[in-house]
């Protein structure tokens, strides 16, 4: 179960770090989505600090899962979960596990969700080349089994929006 959470948020941070996606025992994510007009919408944005922190603020097992994977300091983790081309990464993989979960659609492959991480980690400035090399380390090391994983994630669909 750990092996899991610390692969997921590898993954979403590294992106997403996941992340998307490794999720700590204390802390689950629930994809909240309401239909309008035939398009399905995630009902709040998630982010990379939502995946790592508790409902007060502050840091759950995950984040410190991950610093103690990626050996990163604190003010590296901020630049990760601050990350916007991670956080965009984190929502094209969330809009893609609602359309598999709700629509059937096709999943991302390991080799998709891959290069959508290491895209983004490339993509942001704030990124040095010490902390990018954690991070594209971390996300080969764990992407076989990010699809799985990530693709079981709860997604709940509160009907139409009136």
């Amino acid at each position: 179960m750990t092996k899991k959470i610390t692969t997921i948020t590898l993954l979403i941070l590294s992106i997403v770090l996941m992340s998307i996606y490794v999720i700590s025992t204390t802390y689950s994510v629930i994809i909240d989505v309401i239909t309008n007009d035939g398009q399905s919408e995630i009902i709040n944005k998630i982010t990379i600090r939502d995946l790592v922190t508790n409902d007060d603020g502050t840091f759950n097992n995950t984040y410190y899962d991950v610093v103690s994977e990626l050996n990163i300091t604190n003010e590296e983790a901020n630049i990760i979960m601050d990350s916007v081309p991670l956080n965009e990464v984190l929502d094209v993989l969330l809009n893609s596990v609602v359309d598999y979960s709700l629509h059937n659609k096709n999943k991302l492959s390991n080799d998709e969700i891959y290069n959508l991480i290491t895209e983004g980690i490339y993509e942001d400035t704030n990124i040095d080349n010490s902390l990018r090399d954690k991070l594209i380390t971390k996300t080969d090391k764990y992407i076989q089994d990010i699809s799985k994983y990530l693709y079981d994630i709860e997604t709940v669909n509160h009907g139409a929006n009136v």
